[in-house]
């Protein structure tokens, strides 16, 4: 199973339960031991059949009513007021040419932080085509769950800060909320994964 590419613990635990209850179901009935191995393996399926499922498998290996609901939300608060009469697409763009300000090449700590929301910004967008392919392998998901996290971490964190030190906190519209909750609806979409049962070959 390793070998063809079968490497989630939880994926390989299940098809070890599969295989010892079907070599004790064959025991049973009055097989070898021997016998009864080879008819389990037989039965649950080759390792070319078993990859092919479970990367079927593996695209669920994230939580698809979060996953949407953040990407919503995100596309929402971008029509939504976010800062005093600006809506959250022009607060983006702010964002993503805050790049090309003297502040930011001079090292300005706050221009810099400004610029990184851009990336938060593109991987919630690209999040739709990374989710299904990078979910499928636990290198790559581990990878995905990082970038998610930290982008995540960034966004709470610059929203929590301008709540600090804004004085008119009213200046804070609907749209930054709902673009911060989009974030956390992603995190809760590569963490919280499904309950699901493996396939196996028919019996």
């Amino acid at each position: 199973m390793l070998a063809a590419g079968i490497r989630t613990p939880a994926v390989l635990d299940e098809l070890e339960i599969h295989l010892r209850e079907e070599i004790e179901r064959q025991i049973k009935l009055g097989s070898t031991w021997q016998r009864a191995f080879e008819i389990a393996v037989q039965k649950i399926g080759d390792t070319n059949m078993l990859k092919n499922e479970y990367k079927k498998v593996g695209a669920e290996n994230w939580n698809r009513p979060f996953a949407w609901a953040a990407w919503v939300l995100f596309t929402v608060s971008f029509f939504l007021p976010a800062l005093g009469t600006a809506s959250g697409w022009r607060c983006a763009i702010v964002s993503a040419t805050s790049v090309s300000w003297p502040d930011f090449r001079h090292g300005n700590w706050g221009t810099i932080y400004l610029a990184s929301l851009t990336l938060g910004n593109v991987l919630m967008i690209t999040s739709p085509f990374l989710l299904p392919r990078l979910s499928r392998t636990a290198d790559s998901l581990k990878w995905l769950r990082f970038s998610i996290l930290a982008i995540s971490i960034l966004v709470w964190s610059y929203v929590l800060l301008l709540l600090i030190s804004m004085q008119k906190k009213s200046d804070l519209k609907i749209g930054c909320y709902v673009w911060v909750v989009s974030f956390l609806l992603l995190c809760l979409a590569i963490f919280v994964i499904p309950n699901r049962k493996v396939r196996v070959a028919a019996t």
